[in-house]
């Protein structure tokens, strides 16, 4: 959350790199993520009906989105276990996509750093998947798509946006 009374979230430069698994859930009716106290970690901004494709792979079906003061946390509605995270400090890239030539559907386009140089120079469909399962640490663009795009796409980014406001420090922006 953004305070008026100056207190930031604390990061550790130690946060982990690219896409992860994310499965670390409070069940109490609903399912919403456990955020980490060690980290000072607030949610920001909570966003349901939020569908999300990786990398070149088909659109997986509408789940939640979860923005933090740490990161950005999906978690599939029709399968519990499923989630993503990615730390703000592995987006290198985040925007609001309307060109229905790039991506059919209005989106938040990102691009994740996954601290392998040698990765930029490949095709992502190379080597995102062996033997058929998808290896998260190599997938370098993800897409968030609201079921109500118009509405929302924006308060996405400025939840985006507000991160980097708080961290200025660590992100150099």
């Amino acid at each position: 959350m953004l305070h008026g009374d100056g207190r930031t979230a604390h990061l550790s430069l130690n946060q982990r790199i690219g896409l992860q698994h994310f499965d670390d859930c409070v069940v109490d009716g609903n399912v919403r993520p456990l955020l980490g106290s060690n980290y000072s970690e607030e949610l920001m901004y909570v966003l349901h009906g939020v569908a999300i494709t990786l990398g070149s792979r088909p659109l997986e079906s509408p789940g939640s989105l979860y923005v933090t003061t740490r990161r950005v946390i999906w978690l599939s509605d029709a399968d519990r276990g499923k989630g993503y995270a990615v730390d703000f400090l592995s987006l290198s890239l985040h925007a609001v996509s309307r060109d229905r030539e790039a991506y059919p559907f209005p989106c938040i386009y990102t691009q994740i750093e996954t601290g392998d140089e040698d990765d930029e120079e490949e095709s992502e469909d190379s080597y995102s998947e062996i033997n058929g399962d998808l290896v998260l640490s190599k997938i370098t663009e993800m897409r968030l798509v609201p079921s109500d795009a118009g509405k929302c796409i924006l308060a996405v980014i400025h939840a985006l946006y507000c991160f980097h406001c708080l961290h200025k420090e660590i992100t150099g922006i």
